[in-house]
């Protein structure tokens, strides 16, 4: 296989990215022609063609100089290539171009999701007291069963304990096997005693809003107010509404002083008009 009569090509001036030398693998280079990734043999990228071009013609690469070459041999096959640095050297060039083209990249866009609006204090409902109850009561029966399993856990393998003569680990799981228990049952009478008083506050809730009701209506006529409201009589041709507002005068007290404002009106208007 002949090399290229092209001069030949220095590893030190293609780009890092686009040579592989790492150990173990087959070396290969970027071709600057064809821009494929061909095997190095002898210094030289491996001959190979240009077939099925998607877009075969006028089309150049980035360098705007070199056309892109059609389907065939492609001129860069047998290109020389010089090995001018080490595997070390091309190791450390490609560490500094990956480190400056992650140093480009554009830091990642968290989108913070917009905070809800809040509702109304006038449409919150009154929260319950037993929901925070609630919530530690699940975990005082859990805690209970814990401790339960490590005090018969404990007694199975402890003779003293069996023999009800407790040792100081026994002792200490018993204690707190009992505070557990002790806590959980006064935490379900503080939870009963704030449901009784919800439901107690509740009742009260409705009983005054009763009560409100019923003495709005009867300050405001009661039986007479209902009364007029369902009564359907008819009105006499021309007579007002009782709900009518006052007669809107529509013409003006003083027709005189009236004339006059309107006169001088029309002046300062005409006076504006020729000045602009």
């Amino acid at each position: 296989m002949r090399p290229s009569p092209r001069p030949a090509l220095l590893a030190s001036e293609i780009l890092p990215q686009n040579l592989n030398l790492r150990d173990g693998e087959v070396h290969t280079v970027r071709c600057p022609d064809c821009e494929t990734w061909r095997p190095l043999k002898r210094s030289m990228i491996s001959p190979h063609r240009v077939d099925n071009d998607p877009a075969p013609g006028p089309r150049r690469y980035n360098d705007g100089n070199t056309p892109r070459p059609r389907a065939g041999r492609c001129p860069g096959s047998a290109q020389l290539i010089t090995m001018d640095i080490t595997v070390e050297q091309w190791g450390r060039a490609l560490l500094d171009a990956e480190s400056l083209a992650a140093s480009r990249r554009s830091a990642r866009q968290f989108y913070k999701p917009l905070a809800t609006a809040p509702v109304p204090v006038s449409r919150m409902a009154r929260a319950p007291k037993s929901q925070s109850a609630q919530y530690f009561q699940t975990e005082l029966n859990t805690a209970h069963q814990r401790a339960r399993e490590a005090v018969l856990l404990h007694r199975s393998n402890c003779a003293a304990c069996q023999a009800d003569r407790f040792c100081g680990t026994g002792r200490q799981l018993e204690e707190r096997r009992t505070w557990t228990e002790e806590t959980r049952e006064g935490q379900r009478t503080k939870q009963a005693r704030e449901q009784k008083a919800d439901r107690g506050w509740e009742r009260r809730r409705d009983e005054d809003q009763a009560r409100r009701r019923q003495a709005q209506w009867a300050e405001r006529g009661g039986k007479t107010v209902e009364t007029a409201n369902n009564r359907c009589a008819r009105r006499a041709p021309g007579a007002r509404s009782d709900f009518r507002g006052p007669q809107v005068p529509m013409a003006p007290q003083n027709v005189e002083a009236h004339d006059r404002r309107q006169a001088e009106l029309g002046k300062q208007y005409a006076r504006r008009a020729a000045t602009a």
